[in-house]
């Protein structure tokens, strides 16, 4: 008898017919409804709907062209450089390059925030300037000075000593470290 009446009691709180909807405390809402399907036979379907609202977390910032930046927000923002593999194109672990390799020398100097600008640097050999260029950054970490020897009139670099200075507005940045060419 005790059974019954404690059934009795739920069945009006947990009433849910075919296409009725029943809430939970979170706000969703759950529809059941029976298709039927060829050969006869019924399976049930059941879909969760909510009012929730998932607001986005983190900081999000859109692109800005116009960036004000000086010489002191450079500095603040240069993390380091390095030497690139002009095949491979990732960080050399090498410090020489024999000469009928060195086709190419790439400098990349790293920044810890994107930046949009224009560096000049220069391609030095045994503390002489022997090319420049610009390299410019549109929203961008790193900075390129990637100098092809065939592009300069040479077949490859000859041996001596080289590294590559960043400029900005005419300020040092930084330069990198010293690649040996024998």
């Amino acid at each position: 008898m005790i059974l019954s009446l404690s059934i009795l009691l739920l069945l009006p709180s947990c009433n849910m017919t075919p296409g009725s909807g029943a809430h939970d405390d979170s706000g969703r809402t759950y529809n059941s409804d029976s298709k039927k399907q060829e050969g006869g036979s019924t399976e049930p379907s059941a879909s969760w709907t909510t009012n929730e609202t998932i607001v986005p977390t983190g900081t999000y910032h859109e692109p800005d062209d116009t960036q004000d930046i000086d010489i002191n927000y450079v500095l603040n923002a240069y993390i380091y450089s390095v030497w690139y593999d002009a095949v491979d194109d990732n960080p050399v672990d090498y410090s020489d390059i024999s000469s009928e390799d060195a086709f190419a020398l790439k400098g990349v100097f790293y920044f810890n925030t994107p930046l949009t600008c224009s560096f000049v640097a220069n391609l030095c050999k045994d503390n002489e300037i022997l090319f420049t260029k610009t390299v410019t950054l549109k929203n961008n970490v790193t900075a390129e000075a990637d100098f092809s020897a065939g592009l300069e009139g040479l077949g490859t670099f000859e041996p001596g000593d080289y590294y590559v200075e960043l400029f900005f507005e005419g300020e040092f940045v930084s330069s990198t470290s010293i690649m040996t060419v024998r």
